[in-house]
């Protein structure tokens, strides 16, 4: 079966997926023990209109309560663009570093070029208010990863992570959005015309439905996900407790890496790179030329404390247009 004949089989399972998951309640850790139980007596794959009172009485719902809920679901979904692809836990194409972690999403939505799922992913993160300097650190971070063709992943929010997707665009760098919000919405709203184009040149995902009411959990969510697609993440400035920190935290839990600047650790107003930076799988660099050699080296290989620095020329931000 090819990809887009998959897809379109998906997202049938996926609109009564989501119709039970709003209908209920519920979380989707306790909701998909139940779905698979519903699978077991008819096919996920049809239509809910030929099963309402299976699924109804599954969750303890009435019918018509189901059946109008499943009509939002599906009116929600027609709103995907006809390239738009969904990929399910346990495809081929599903990335297995993300089945692996715990609470990985049942479904993935996708608009771009899936090859990149297959490629070497790193994560640049951030605040949304960065420093002058963390600009440039975010910039020439990219640039440096463009030489070794690694795929800059990010989470198209103002700040850092715009610097990332704007610079790969800029170099020619793959790029890959990861979205807390649907793939029929764009968040934030200054950032509609960069996801656009990520969506024609990079690849966007998420793991939310067009159904999705989205809330501000959502982005750790988002963050998670960001982690476990990349073979690790670069924290290149953030405040105390702020998202890209949490995401520091999610990428070691997941046995991934953690790059800090040696500049945000000096800062003694910070409590979370002091605190981060003593724990196994954080590596801190004093600049963006030896990042790539430490995030790959051999397991086995005797990390160098320091590599002759190479900083690339900068790059000023482009006109999209």
């Amino acid at each position: 079966m090819d990809i887009a004949a998959l897809s379109a089989k998906h997202i049938q399972e996926a609109i009564n997926y989501e119709t039970v998951l709003l209908c209920s309640r519920k979380s989707e850790s306790h909701i998909e023990p139940i779905f698979e139980r519903i699978g077991e007596i008819v096919s996920l794959t049809d239509p809910m209109t030929l099963h309402p009172n299976t699924y109804a009485e599954s969750i303890g719902v009435p019918a018509q309560e189901l059946l109008e809920t499943h009509s939002h679901v599906k009116a929600r979904f027609l709103r995907l663009d006809d390239a738009d692809i969904v990929l399910k836990r346990g495809d081929n194409l599903y990335p297995q570093t993300v089945a692996r972690i715990p609470g990985s999403p049942r479904f993935l939505y996708l608009r771009g070029d899936l090859r990149l799922l297959d490629t070497k992913c790193v994560c640049v993160i951030g605040t949304r208010n960065p420093s002058n300097e963390g600009k440039t650190y975010a910039k020439e971070t990219v640039q440096e990863l463009a030489g070794h063709m690694v795929t800059i992943v990010s989470g198209l929010a103002l700040g850092i992570d715009g610097i990332a997707h704007i610079t790969s665009l800029a170099t020619g760098t793959s790029t890959i959005a990861v979205l807390g919000t649907p793939l029929t919405e764009a968040y934030p709203a200054e950032h509609r015309k960069l996801q656009k184009i990520i969506g024609e040149k990079g690849l966007l995902v998420t793991r939310f439905s067009p159904a999705t009411q989205t809330q501000k959990w959502h982005f750790l969510l988002r963050n998670q996900l960001m982690s476990s697609l990349s073979v690790g993440s670069i924290v290149v400035e953030d405040r105390d407790g702020g998202g890209a920190v949490k995401q520091a935290q999610y990428a070691l839990d997941q046995q991934r890496k953690v790059v800090l600047f040696q500049h945000v650790l000096d800062n003694r107003s910070l409590l979370w790179p002091r605190r981060l930076s003593l724990k196994s799988g954080v590596l801190v660099v004093k600049h963006p030329g030896t990042i790539h050699a430490r995030l790959f080296a051999p397991a086995t290989q005797v990390q160098p404390q320091e590599l002759v620095e190479a900083r690339p020329a900068q790059l000023s931000l482009f006109d999209l247009s």
